[in-house]
């Protein structure tokens, strides 16, 4: 019985295993490949084998009358098939779609013939940095193109090409270690259409530059001005103004590794010196530098030049006797040599004066107070005595007024007097006003580095002497002169910072003195009772702490602001030093002697915080 029942069970699974068998089959993909995407022809009849491969019957359909396919039908299985194109004699190149099919698959088979004589390269002129070894150039042909070069030049090659199915010219270079510029003509030509062209390819070395001048000058008679620097790199020459009218580009040029710029320009025969800024470009590399370009107009020693007038509308100019309310910063220069005067060099540091004068609050909200005029002053030797040793003093340099930087820290002299006697002489020569105790004098001495000084009287005289210091940012030119000549030697405001020791009773006594003339209100010497501009200010809640130093003494001394110009000189005037400031442009004749009077509420309504 048991036999029986194993018996029944196994057939019982054979016949279940038996009946399933079908069901796991599994069902054929129809299968369609072809060898190529699409197929590119010349304009010639001529012919190409694809691979057809499908899995059942297939056919191919779409098929124009200048194109012939063999065969155009198979059953399943590999095929090879010609597909040939008969002589394109337009002008238009030809496209089709062929469609292969296999069932319910289809091979969409892009075809084109090119038209009749064609040789096309869009772009022509190429750049290759020196480290590049490759260089592609999209083109289309009828035929293979014959690569040549120019006449001796053995750091490019082509390979052949094949017809049409090229789409790019890869062109293979060699490293570009010579330090030149190198240059190749490319010339090509279709042998099917005997169609030439022609590329060049510039190669750049491994690229080196030494811009060390960014100011160029001209004398005010000069038809052409060239300028060279050390570079192997071409560069374009762009004129930040669209129109120029004194100044124009003749050439430029790599030559004996310098690139060379040569300028033509028109005589100045103004009284104002012409400035253009301009860049130098290298779009390839991503360079770009900025230049000035000035020339000087005709000038002579002692020569003086209004370069602005002040235009403030006095309500009292026409009352008899009164003095004049506006003033004038009178630039005056010290190590310049003719030959710098002449081409322009003192009057570019005199324009960023001006700039840096009028950028500067609150001159820049009261420019209309004053003006600026320059004095030529021609020295024998260019420079600035120096007798820090420090610096590599002492050196003594042959100049006008005599400028030199003391021998130890950053103060500075100069023969005052004879500067005064220059000024009332030029001034007064130009049939100008001069008014020592409104107007400021500003000597620029040639000098590179920081340092400065300015020399008042308390009848309210001051000359300042500001280096044109070539040091970063705060110590440099401009930020010298704005400290020296707008807070010293016209605002009458005392230095704010401190590197010696406590008030004593001599610097106290001495520091009483100026403030009892009206001068160094800035700073305190109580840290609760101020002078009356300041108590004006912290009684309406716009001072609101005092900070202990200033005077150059740690102790004894308050200020108005922890920073400031006369402080850091990285910042502009704080509000109480503008204040002073206003009150001085004000109060030239007397308090009341101008319209609106001097006041807080006028002063605030104006004011501006920012230094530029």
């Amino acid at each position: 019985m048991k036999y029986l029942i194993n018996l029944l069970f196994l057939l019982g699974a054979a016949f279940f295993l038996g009946g399933c068998s079908d069901d796991d089959d599994p069902v054929d993909t129809p299968r369609l490949e072809v060898s190529e995407s699409s197929l590119r022809f010349g304009s010639l009849a001529t012919e190409q084998v694809i691979q057809v491969t499908s899995s059942e019957a297939w056919k191919i359909v779409n098929i124009p009358d200048w194109l012939s396919v063999e065969p155009v039908s198979g059953q399943a299985g590999e095929y090879e098939v010609k597909v040939a194109v008969i002589e394109n004699t337009t002008e238009v190149e030809r496209k089709v779609r062929l469609v292969v099919q296999a069932g319910t698959e289809n091979w969409n088979l892009p075809v084109y013939q090119l038209e009749k004589g064609v040789l096309e390269i869009n772009e022509k002129e190429f750049i290759a940095l020196y480290n590049h070894t490759s260089l592609k150039v999209p083109y289309r042909s009828n035929g293979t193109l014959n690569v040549t070069f120019s006449e001796g030049v053995d750091w490019i090659t082509a390979p052949v090409t094949k017809a049409v199915t090229d789409r790019n010219l890869a062109l293979t270079l060699t490293v570009n270690n010579s330090n030149v510029i190198r240059e190749a003509m490319v010339y090509l030509k279709d042998t099917q259409s005997n169609l030439n062209d022609t590329l060049k390819v510039t190669q750049y070395p491994e690229p080196k530059w030494k811009l060390d001048n960014d100011k160029l000058f001209a004398k005010y008679d000069m038809t052409e001005l060239t300028h060279s620097f050390e570079c192997n790199i071409p560069f374009d020459v762009e004129f930040d103004e669209e129109e120029v009218s004194w100044v124009t580009l003749k050439e430029t040029k790599n030559e004996d590794g310098q690139f060379k710029m040569v300028f033509k320009l028109e005589p100045n025969t103004g009284e104002f010196f012409n400035r253009t800024k301009l860049h130098l470009k290298n779009k390839v590399l991503g360079l770009s530098f900025p230049l000035s370009l000035s020339q000087m107009y005709k000038t002579y020693d002692g020569h003086t030049v209004i370069w602005k007038k002040p235009t403030y509308d006095d309500p009292f100019a026409s009352v008899p006797d009164f003095p004049r309310i506006t003033f004038n910063f009178i630039l005056i220069g010290d190590g310049f040599t003719k030959e710098e005067i002449e081409s322009g060099v003192y009057d570019l540091y005199c324009q960023e004066a001006m700039e840096g004068m009028e950028s500067l609050e609150p001159f820049k909200t009261y420019s209309e107070r004053f003006g600026f005029i320059l004095l030529h002053a021609e020295s024998a030797e260019s420079g600035c005595t120096d007798y820090n040793a420090t610096y590599g003093g002492p050196k003594e340099v042959n100049t006008r007024f005599k400028c030199s930087y003391d021998e130890f820290g950053t103060g500075m002299n100069c023969d005052y007097t004879a500067i005064q006697e220059f000024v009332k002489t030029s001034i007064e020569g130009a049939g100008l006003d001069y008014i020592p105790t409104q107007d400021v004098v500003i000597v620029m001495a040639n000098g590179k580095r920081y340092g400065g000084v300015a020399n008042l009287t308390k009848s309210g005289e001051g000359v300042a002497i500001c280096p044109v210091s070539e040091e970063p940012f705060p110590n440099n030119f401009v930020q010298i002169l704005r400290h020296e000549a707008g807070g010293h030697a016209f605002g009458k405001l005392a230095d704010e910072y401190s590197f010696g020791g406590p008030l004593d009773a001599s610097t106290a006594s001495y520091l009483k003195s100026w403030q009892d003339a009206g001068m160094y209100l800035n700073v305190s010497m109580s840290s609760t009772e101020f002078p009356k501009p300041w108590q004006e200010l912290k009684d309406r809640g716009k001072i609101s702490d005092v900070y202990v130093g200033g005077f150059s003494c740690s102790g004894g001394v308050w200020r108005s602001s922890e920073n400031s110009l006369m402080k850091g000189m990285d910042e502009g005037f704080n509000i109480l030093s503008r204040y002073l400031i206003y009150l001085r442009m004000k109060n030239f004749r007397g308090e009341g002697m101008d319209f609106p009077s001097a006041s807080l509420d006028d002063f605030l309504s104006r004011d501006k915080e920012d230094a530029e």
